[in-house]
């Protein structure tokens, strides 16, 4: 129809070009008109790519959104939003068709937006065209770039707890899955994205791990107090009770951190080995003995009772060398049902310790470190494979009294507690009745157990019971000892063990690695707590908190969501055929 009308023009403008007399002002008012035309339909057309540069940028924001949450159920539903949030419907008047969504390929994480608009023209309905149509695509594929992952995760005895109705333990399993199977999709693998997980408590279990050469199995004679050496029937077996299941104490620290002689957050063996993790005998409801391992006073206990987990088996009594130990530290995989497996099996610990987050962050760093103790081969700033941490929490760092803070034993504490009443097994007098005691009778609290019991005790097993700690044992040895640069209190671990998180996490962030955070639960609602998860974070938009469960979820699905490095590939607009058309046809 344009074609017709421009035809119709030039056929009148021929045969009055034939009067000469009227010819040359003919010519200039046909000029003036040809140019005023052309000029209107210059500002519709350039109007129709303004449209199309704002529906494209929308567009394109909105398929970038859809193809970092490829797997999400809200995936649709966050691409509407960002489009929404990007293109205004009534712009230029225009009318705006629905977005079509267009899953190409699930492997390659592929996928195509499309959408079309109409605007109505200005000058160009002159000649019968009244709209412009103006259609864009986008087209997003995940960028095959690497990445090293290492998830450093809380399993201390208090993710037992639940928040809103939900196990934290269970919470955290649930949520790292959907992660796991965020970055993963539908393969079963991938060479290009490599895993690790670290639990900790206020120690790792790295045993697997660690070259022989770097374990330290030597005490320190000049140490106040002394640290024995590690007994000979202490070696390395996975599983046995009476045998050293992987965990590690901290190297020796200062309080210059960076002197180069604070080991405890140095990512480097640097000359200096790590010793096994061994909760000594003692009467803090330990009464187990070994071959070379005998109570304080050279008691003889029973072997080694406990189990690796907490739960419902724990007992009050359970004893033995590596009561809070979390489970072995997962090394990188590239299999996906490894991962799911692994986190289908994390459990808490005892509610032993306390919480040493620095601890299980530097040895997360060393697992990405391409140095010592474990060699990575992947170079910080190799540009096709980032590395990454994710450390969780769900309450303070500290290391928490002792059972034998309120009396030199755990049940002679002088009153009538709930504790000695529910789960005192130990029969102090020898008169054959306690709480727990077996028997016809016997099941009973005795008051002489307070009264009669230490000197009953002393008489059988020597009179230096008074000798006791106040601080549980954990990865910097009995709080007692002072090894945490002095810490002695509970709030002074505190202070310690933040300042060497947030050294690590500073050390991080200098060679390139991503930082994410998260506090976790109704325990880590303290403000220098998350003041201090949020400054780890390599920034702000890269630290959750995560009252529940459902926040939680959310907070792994974004993490996830940020880290897949993704490239935008743009389809033409049908525009540039709408603008050849108006000229060739």
């Amino acid at each position: 129809m344009f074609k017709t009308i421009l035809q119709n023009i030039f056929e009148f403008y021929k045969s009055l070009n034939k009067n000469q007399a009227g010819g040359i002002l003919v010519q200039t008012a046909f000029g003036i008109f040809v140019f005023i035309g052309m000029l209107g339909v210059g500002v519709d057309l350039a109007r129709a790519y303004l449209y199309r540069a704002q529906l494209s940028g929308a567009l394109d924001a909105a398929a970038l959104a859809g193809s970092k949450a490829f797997h999400s159920d809200t995936r649709d539903a966050e691409i509407q939003a960002y489009f929404d949030s990007n293109f205004d419907a009534d712009f230029m008047d225009g009318d705006i068709s629905p977005l079509v969504i267009t899953e190409i390929d699930a492997v390659q994480k592929t996928l195509q937006v499309s959408t079309s608009g109409q605007i109505n023209t200005a000058f160009m309905r002159l000649f019968e065209v009244k709209t412009l149509d103006v259609a864009v695509s986008a087209e997003t594929t995940s960028k095959q770039t690497g990445l090293q992952l290492v998830m450093v995760v809380d399993n201390t005895g208090s993710m037992r707890s639940s928040d809103s109705g939900t196990v934290r333990i269970n919470a955290l399993k649930s949520a790292s899955t959907t992660l796991v199977d965020s970055l993963f999709g539908d393969e079963a693998s991938n060479d290009k994205l490599e895993i690790a997980i670290v639990p900790y408590v206020t120690t790792v279990n790295v045993g697997h791990l660690l070259d022989s050469a770097y374990v330290d199995r030597t005490g320190d004679a000049t140490a106040v107090p002394i640290i024995e050496d590690v007994p000979a029937s202490y070696t390395f077996h996975a599983t046995a009770l009476d045998k050293w299941n992987g965990c590690v104490e901290a190297r020796p620290t200062v309080n210059n951190l960076s002197s180069g002689n604070a080991y405890d957050v140095e990512v480097e063996h640097s000359g200096v080995g790590w010793r096994p993790f061994l909760w000594r005998p003692h009467y803090d409801n330990h009464f187990y003995s070994m071959t070379d391992v005998t109570g304080p006073n050279g008691e003889n206990w029973d072997a080694p009772d406990y189990q690796r987990e907490g739960g419902s088996g724990e007992g009050s009594s359970d004893a033995g060398p590596n009561i809070n130990c979390p489970a072995p530290v997962l090394d990188f995989t590239s299999a996906k049902a490894d991962l799911t497996t692994y986190i289908d099996d994390l459990y808490y610990s005892y509610n032993r310790g306390g919480t040493i987050a620095n601890l299980g962050m530097v040895w997360g760093w060393r697992m990405l470190h391409t140095g010592s103790p474990f060699f990575n081969d992947i170079e910080y700033d190799d540009p096709n494979m980032a590395k990454a941490a994710i450390l969780i929490t769900d309450g303070e760092n500290w290391v928490i009294n002792g059972r034998e803070a309120y009396g030199p034993h755990a049940h002679y504490d002088g009153y009538y507690s709930s504790t000695d009443y529910y789960y005192d097994d130990f029969d102090d007098d020898g008169d054959g009745k306690c709480p727990r005691c077996t028997g016809s009778g016997n099941a009973q609290f005795d008051s002489d157990d307070e009264s009669l019991g230490p000197d009953a005790f002393d008489a059988t097993n020597g009179g230096n019971i008074g000798d006791r700690y106040i601080g549980d044992y954990s990865g910097y040895g009995r709080r007692d000892e002072g090894r945490l640069n002095g810490a002695l209190s509970r709030t002074d671990t505190t202070d310690e063990i933040n300042d060497r998180l947030a050294y690590v996490c500073s050390a991080m962030k200098g060679m390139g690695i991503t930082i994410y955070t998260i506090t976790f639960g109704s325990g880590a609602t303290n403000t220098t707590l998350q003041n201090l998860y949020q400054g780890c974070a390599t920034d702000s938009g890269k630290y959750y908190h995560a009252p529940a469960a459902d926040e939680l979820e959310g907070a792994f699905e974004a993490i996830a969501n940020d880290l897949s490095d993704l490239r935008l590939s743009l389809i033409k607009s049908h525009a540039i055929n709408i603008i050849a058309w108006l000229f060739i046809e």
